[in-house]
């Protein structure tokens, strides 16, 4: 009985996950569009403005309960997540300083942070990764090796710009599952987060972006499909599921962005992948289910 409980609450949590990866997936369109109305800063400002907000409205009184390991945590996950949006809204932002990338490819690169993770967990001594995982991780290495189509029109400067941002995705993965599992409140820890990286994003604002947002539709439909369902539901499941499944479980989850960005980019704007896109797709999805059978817990 208690092993089925803890099976059924692993399977839960892999899920939301899911969840997670197709609601951050859908939103690449989303933010090329938006920052054609609004710097990176500007826009990474006001998304997580709205974010803020939303956990402000959960959290509430038990704001006065956070603790020292909470608020340290939050603060060095919240600097990390700050780090990795701004480069990722760089990567895609249309600008004549340099070539930006798409918005599939954009999502292909992040997840490049799958490689990354179990990469760093092994280099500071802190797991050891099973031969199951390894396996998915070449799997999954080669998958998107394919998606990225390097035989292409070749690595962008906004494609360079991205792999910065898989790197802070990374250990962001890696520190939040440390405090993650170190009995957290989920929603106090998400709301000092989203907190951090809203200041952060409005000092930078001030400092570097040139011009003010133009708050047209297609700004403020972004800002919210990015704000509510991508960051406040989707990152609130992440925190939660990060105290059940490892980092390695996490990461792999989370190659199955850049197929849902890929979908996502083809309905909405027809960006096209081409046949070893949608190759190196399925070796994707592979590489997720051969991840969750038992081998680790």
């Amino acid at each position: 009985m208690f092993s089925s409980l803890i099976s059924n609450r692993t399977r839960l949590a892999q899920i939301g996950l899911v969840f997670t990866t197709l609601a951050w997936g859908a939103t690449f369109v989303l933010v090329k569009e938006g920052l054609n109305h609004a710097q990176p800063f500007s826009f990474g400002a006001y998304r997580f403005l709205i974010a803020t907000i939303c956990a402000a409205l959960l959290v509430r009184s038990k704001i006065i309960d956070l603790t020292k390991q909470e608020i340290y945590g939050a603060l060095l996950c919240g600097f990390f997540l700050f780090t990795g949006y701004a480069f990722q809204n760089f990567g895609l932002w249309e600008n004549e300083f340099y070539i930006s990338t798409t918005p599939s490819k954009s999502a292909f690169i992040t997840s490049i942070s799958i490689i990354m993770v179990p990469l760093m967990l092994v280099l500071a001594g802190l797991q050891k990764v099973t031969t199951k995982i390894w396996v998915a991780i070449i799997l999954a290495t080669i998958g998107l090796y394919l998606l990225l189509d390097p035989s292409g029109s070749g690595i962008s400067l906004g494609d360079g710009l991205t792999f910065g941002c898989a790197t802070c995705f990374a250990i962001h993965i890696i520190i939040q599952d440390r405090y993650a599992k170190g009995g957290i409140h989920v929603t106090r820890f998400f709301f000092i987060q989203v907190a951090v990286v809203t200041l952060l994003s409005f000092i930078c604002s001030y400092f570097f972006d040139t011009q003010p947002p133009t708050w047209s539709p297609e700004l403020i439909n972004a800002l919210l499909m990015t704000g509510i369902l991508a960051t406040t539901i989707a990152i609130l499941i992440m925190v939660w599921a990060q105290q059940i499944l490892s980092p390695s479980q996490t990461a792999l989850i989370f190659s199955l962005e850049p197929v849902f960005a890929a979908v996502f980019s083809w309905i909405l704007i027809g960006e096209i992948l081409g046949f070893w896109g949608w190759v190196g797709g399925v070796l994707v999805v592979i590489a997720v289910v051969w991840s969750e059978s038992k081998s680790e817990n």
